[in-house]
């Protein structure tokens, strides 16, 4: 999409919602008193990235040109860039005494972890963008097939979100390849997002009058924070009744998100975010690594010993740190391995 095409409040969402992955893979072992915020943060973040990139899915293409071209700009990168997932398991095939020296576990095989990156079995590797590629294949299936009525369409979706609750936790579900045990929840947020570019004027939400974003952004809030405290004061099962909790919790957090990123100001920095958010995905998890490496391991923070306060101004340091990498990183890639994200 050329720029001049380009929406300013999709890429500040987009940058937004990479700085809440960001921020989830902190990991609650080097932070557990953000435990809750994390907790809080995985209820939505990757929901929000699935229904962003549904907002401009194009159903009128064939079903093998769009599979050819997000082949190209998500399974090309997710191929490229697990490269470097794939360094803990080689090197704990190749040198299992190195890995154990480095305090890390060893009881785990590491070839069925190479197989589960290479397959995108469960939380292996890059996971989100197969789960992505094949979401967008089975919206334009469901789509076809509602022949473009968009009640039938979102009732189909419904059904995904409801077959995605009813099989959670389910062990086929991280053993099936290529992101299949994902297909609901992805199929679902996608589609949802396709819905709404489809009924409302999503261009023109950048100029709506500041007081209306304000109050969608405090309702948003105040929505998904009493939904939160629900669901942590009433522990949520795993029955039916329990699903529109889930749900709601969900839409609020998404909702909160994008009323932020129609609020936050434009800048370049902030938008190159956004609009390269592939490639501050791909390396999001080494650059996290390295910067918590320099922290923990070589200046010897004393994580363990902080307050709530301290742990939260550190792994906001840590972010920023972990983003600024990626920002360098994104500017080689962009100029030099453009080939790596389908380019």
């Amino acid at each position: 999409m050329h720029s001049q095409q380009r929406i300013q409040w999709i890429d500040i969402a987009r940058a937004l919602a990479m700085f809440l992955v960001f921020f989830g893979h902190l990991g609650e072992t080097w932070f557990p008193l953000l435990q809750p915020a994390l907790d809080a943060i995985y209820t939505f973040h990757m929901p929000l990235f699935f229904l962003l990139s549904g907002l401009f899915f194009k159903p009128g293409v064939r079903l093998s040109d769009l599979a050819r071209k997000r082949a190209r700009t998500l399974l090309i990168p997710y191929y490229v860039f697990s490269v470097l997932a794939l360094i803990s398991p080689v090197v704990k095939l190749l040198q299992p005494s190195l890995y154990a020296e480095a305090g890390k576990s060893t009881t785990t095989n590491p070839l069925h972890e190479i197989l589960s990156i290479v397959l995108s079995q469960g939380n292996s590797g890059l996971w989100f963008l197969w789960s992505l590629f094949v979401a967008l294949l089975a919206l334009w299936l469901i789509l076809r097939l509602t022949k473009g009525n968009r009640i039938a369409q979102l009732i189909v979706l419904l059904l995904c979100l409801a077959t995605d609750y009813a099989t959670a936790g389910a062990v086929w579900r991280d053993t099936m390849p290529f992101q299949l045990g994902r297909i609901f929840e992805a199929t679902a947020y996608v589609g949802l997002g396709h819905l709404i570019a489809q009924t409302f004027d999503i261009r023109s939400w950048d100029h709506i009058p500041v007081i209306q974003k304000v109050a969608c952004f405090a309702a948003g809030l105040l929505a998904f924070l009493s939904l939160e405290f629900i669901t942590v004061t009433h522990p949520v099962c795993t029955s039916p009744a329990s699903w529109p909790l889930v749900f709601l919790t969900t839409l609020a957090g998404i909702a909160t998100s994008i009323s932020a990123s129609l609020l936050i100001p434009e800048y370049e920095w902030l938008s190159v975010i956004g609009r390269d958010s592939l490639v501050f995905y791909a390396l999001n998890d080494i650059a996290l690594k390295v910067v918590k490496f320099g922290l923990f391991s070589v200046i010897k923070l004393p994580i363990a010993t902080m307050n709530l306060p301290l742990e939260l101004a550190v792994g906001l340091f840590i972010v920023i740190l972990a983003m600024g990498i990626c920002y360098a990183s994104n500017f080689f890639i962009q100029r030099h391995m453009r080939w790596s994200i389908g380019g």
